[in-house]
Formats: structure tokens, sequence, C-alpha cells
């Protein structure tokens, strides 16, 4: 990059985050400007607190290179629009349950990923919206299966875009 283009892109990134905290006390964006980044589903009856992963970048990194999963606690991966999803565990260090869904929450099929597994084992059986993913083993532990509703808040279907 030339130092004109270096300084072009300086100031329009400038120029976005003066836009962005516009009118922001504290430098801090306002909650409805503010990105989600988590809430909490239904899931088996259970309150499970999950991360959203809504954009290109956060869907692609997911759960890799984390050593742990809280228990009571997954990502759920939401798209742009329903389609027949691939899921693997390239750089992906804990096992886990892949749960499929339809908009709705519907669970489509449940697989199970193995950790560092680079090619795509884990497919949704039908189009899917969502992904969610739990420590190995939650779903059969509490019952989670194909036909089973998966509370989702409203205003997360809208944020994958």
């Amino acid at each position: 990059m030339n130092a004109r283009a270096g300084r072009s892109w300086l100031l329009a990134t400038l120029l976005l985050a003066a836009t962005a905290c516009a009118g922001c006390s504290d430098g801090q964006l306002r909650d409805a400007e503010t990105p989600k980044t988590s809430t909490t589903l239904k899931v088996a009856g259970r309150d499970v607190l999950v991360e959203l992963a809504l954009d290109d970048p956060a869907r692609f990194r997911g759960l890799m290179y984390r050593t742990e999963l809280a228990d009571e606690r997954g990502m759920l991966f939401v798209f742009p629009k329903e389609d027949f999803l691939h899921f693997y565990m390239k750089n992906t260090l804990i096992g886990l349950d892949i749960v499929f869904l339809e908009p709705d929450g519907t669970v489509i099929n449940v697989t199970h990923g193995t950790p560092g597994v680079e090619m795509p084992t884990c497919d949704s059986l039908r189009p899917a919206r969502m992904v969610l993913e739990l420590n190995a083993g939650w779903a059969e532990k509490h019952g989670l299966k194909a036909g089973d509703k998966v509370g989702i808040p409203p205003e997360v279907l809208p944020l994958g875009h």
C-alpha cells in the first residue's frame, strides 16, 4: 500500500469510527448500535448461554482453538438464508454436538464433531438456517433430538446477515 492509499484508508477508518460514536456519551455505543454477541436459548428445557456467530468471520472461526466449553454454554451460528450446511472441526480442540436448526428452532438433526477433523463431516439433512454447537454428549444427556424445538429469541434471526 502506498503512502497516499494508506492515508486514505486511515482517514476513512477514523471517519467511520467517529460516525459510529456520534452522539454517544463517553465514546460508548448506544445499546441499539452495539452488536449482540450472546443470548440465552431454551434447549431441552434448560437455559443455555450462547455466543452468536453472525457474520462470515465469526462463523468461520466458531469455537476453534478453545480448550474448553463451560456447561450450559454453546455457540449459535446464524446464516442469512436456509441452505444445506456442512461443518467440520478444523482447529477445534473439543468434541461438540452440532445441532442443525430450522428458522423456527426445530431441530433437523444432531451430529457429533470429532476434534481436529478437517473435512466436512457434520451435515444438515435438510436446509438449515442456524447451527447450535454444544459440548459433546450434551444432546444425548438432555434428550435433545430431531423434531424438538429450541427457543430462539425473536430478535436473533434477523441478525445473521
